[in-house]
């Protein structure tokens, strides 16, 4: 009988810390998961605005293409004025803003989908940084 009742003890202090441990592993995943797609999401934006900042310094009529990755969860984009924005849905259901601001005024249009996107950045006549993905 008192091996019984060990065995019992163990296997109940085993699936209380399995009840207490679970959610705080799914919360830990979470924000992790969290932290990394505002990561990605922060270094696209910066690589667009670096790119930008670049054409906006060498003038009117140049141009180069840069690389970016945008993670899952990207809810909008936005060029407006000096700002590059990107919106990203969170794994607990809100939302974030991750931007960046150009020297110059930039407009465009920029992916929103995820995996890896080719962008074409140019300057035109008027001084305006343009953006847009490659064809």
């Amino acid at each position: 009988m008192a091996r019984a009742q060990v065995g019992l003890e163990y296997a109940m202090i085993i699936i209380l810390l399995l009840v207490v441990l679970i959610p705080v592993i799914y919360l830990g995943l979470r924000d992790i998961q969290a932290t990394s797609q505002v990561s990605q999401a922060k270094i696209a934006v910066d690589t667009i605005a670096e790119a930008a900042n670049r054409i906006y310094a060498q003038g009117p009529g140049s141009k180069t293409t840069i690389q970016i990755y945008l993670p899952n969860g990207v809810n909008y984009a936005n060029l407006t004025g000096k700002e590059v924005n990107y919106n990203v849905i969170l794994p607990g259901g809100g939302t974030t803003d991750v931007f960046a601001l150009a020297r110059g005024n930039v407009t465009g249009s920029l992916p929103t989908s995820v995996g890896t996107h080719i962008l074409t950045v140019s300057m035109n006549s008027s001084g305006i940084v343009l953006i847009g993905e490659a064809t």
